[in-house]
C-alpha cells in the first residue's frame, strides 16, 4: 500500500476521533441547559402547587370565619324573635336566618369544595417534589458529566491534536505528500471523510461499485503504490487483505492496526 496513503487512514482516523471528542464537548453544555430546563420547570410546578395550596387554605379561613358571622347573626335573629310582637316582625326575622342558614350551607359547600382541591394540589405537591428531586439529581449528574467530559476530551484533544500534526508533517516531506494532503483535506471538507475501505467490489463509504479492472489494480501488487479514488464519490480508496484471510476484525480494528504499523 502507497505509504502516504497508509498515513491518511491514521490521519482519518485521528480526525474523526477529535470530531467526536469536540462535539461531545459542544453537546455536553446542551445536556446540561436541558437539564437545567426540566429543573426549573419542575420547580415551578412546585411552587404552583404550594400557592394553590395556599390560596385555598386562604379561602377556607374567610369561609370559616364567614360561617361563624352567620351563626352568630341566627343566634342574635333568634333571641330577637323572643322578644319579637307582632306576627310579621317574627316572619321577617324567619325570613332573614332562613336565608343566613342557606348562606352557611352554601359556604359549607364551597369549603368541602375547596378541601377536595387542596386534596389535589396536596398531590401534585408531593409528585413536583419528587420530580424536583429527581430533575436536580440528574442537573447534578449532567453537570458532574460535563465537567468529566471537558477535563478528559480536552487532554484527549491536545494528545491527538499533537500527533495529527507530526503525522501531517511526516506525509508533507514525502515526495506527492503536499498533493495528497490537499486532496484529503478537500474531499474531507466536501464528503466529511477523505479515505474510504474497498470491500467486497464497493466503496464502503458511498457503497458504489468499483469498477472489475479498478478493483484489480487495487487489489494486485502492480499498483500497490498508486493511491486510486471512488470514481462515484471521488474519496481515495484502500483495500485490506486481511479481508481474505481467516478471521474477523472488528469495526477500527485496521485503522488501529495502521496506526501501530
Amino acid at each position: 500500500m502507497n505509504s502516504d496513503l497508509e498515513h491518511l487512514i491514521v490521519l482519518q482516523s485521528q480526525d474523526l476521533e477529535l470530531k467526536h471528542l469536540r462535539q461531545e464537548l459542544v453537546d455536553a453544555p446542551l445536556r446540561v441547559a436541558a437539564a437545567q430546563s426540566t429543573r426549573n420547570k419542575a420547580d415551578k410546578a412546585l411552587l404552583t402547587a404550594k400557592a394553590a395550596l395556599q390560596k385555598e387554605e386562604v379561602l377556607r379561613r374567610s369561609q370559616q370565619s364567614d360561617v361563624a358571622d352567620k351563626q352568630g347573626k341566627i343566634a342574635r335573629l333568634r333571641k330577637q324573635m323572643e322578644t319579637a310582637t307582632s306576627a310579621a316582625q317574627i316572619t321577617a326575622l324567619e325570613h332573614e336566618i332562613s336565608f343566613a342558614e342557606q348562606a352557611i350551607s352554601n359556604l359549607e359547600d364551597a369549603e368541602l369544595g375547596s378541601m377536595e382541591r387542596s386534596d389535589a394540589f396536596e398531590a401534585d405537591r408531593v409528585g413536583s417534589t419528587l420530580l424536583l428531586e429527581k430533575t436536580s439529581a440528574a442537573l447534578e449528574t449532567e453537570q458532574g458529566r460535563a465537567a468529566e467530559l471537558l477535563r478528559d476530551n480536552t487532554i484527549a484533544i491536545n494528545g491527538i491534536d499533537g500527533e495529527r500534526k507530526t503525522l501531517r508533517t511526516l506525509i508533507a516531506a514525502t515526495e506527492k505528500g503536499e498533493a495528497v494532503l490537499s486532496s484529503y483535506d478537500r474531499i474531507s471538507k466536501a464528503k466529511g471523510t477523505g479515505v474510504s475501505e474497498a470491500i467486497d467490489h464497493k466503496c464502503s463509504a458511498c457503497q458504489m461499485l468499483v469498477r472489475p479492472q479498478r478493483w484489480n489494480d487495487l487489489t494486485g501488487r502492480e499498483f500497490e503504490n498508486t493511491i486510486f479514488t471512488c470514481e462515484t464519490c471521488g474519496r481515495m480508496l484502500f483495500w485490506d487483505p486481511r479481508r481474505d484471510s481467516p478471521g474477523s476484525f472488528a469495526a477500527g480494528e485496521r485503522l488501529a492496526a495502521a496506526k501501530k504499523g
